[in-house]
């Protein structure tokens, strides 16, 4: 189940080290009630948006997660881009990102308290989760 609000936000905030703000948008895949992933949007410019995340269980997250983790953005917020920070000491972090296709544009050093910063982006052009648009999109719009 994808699940959006407050207590999604905080919870990702929580380990993202990120500043919760109420109303943030965020969207967290649930397994029997526990939250297993989730993501926080920030700093929306129009034609980009930061995302954040957290994931304590990678082997329960959905496709219809991952797809919606990027329809979001892409479809009904219309960004152009996406765009992600991680430390130099996750190297987790930094797999789970190029996997999903982001792409190391630069890196900021002494960003972190652990490590340099990696700033990953990825365009809506490059995002392959949007071709699981015509399955997801049907579902969303009948549940």
């Amino acid at each position: 189940m994808i699940a959006v609000g407050d207590g999604i936000a905080q919870w990702v905030c929580a380990a993202a080290n990120v500043q919760f703000t109420p109303g943030m948008p965020a969207l967290g895949c649930i397994v029997d009630g526990v939250p297993v992933a989730g993501v926080v949007y920030t700093d929306y410019t129009g034609t980009s948006i930061g995302i954040h995340s957290r994931c304590d269980d990678r082997k329960k997250i959905t496709r219809e997660f991952f797809w919606a983790i990027f329809d979001y953005p892409f479809n009904q917020l219309g960004v152009k881009r996406l765009t992600g920070l991680v430390s130099t000491a996750n190297l987790e972090a930094q797999r789970v990102d190029e996997h999903l296709g982001f792409v190391e544009e630069a890196r900021l050093a002494g960003y972190f308290a652990d490590g340099d910063a990696i700033i990953y982006r990825m365009w809506k052009e490059d995002c392959r989760w949007l071709a699981l648009t015509p399955r997801y999109r049907k579902v969303k719009e009948t549940t």
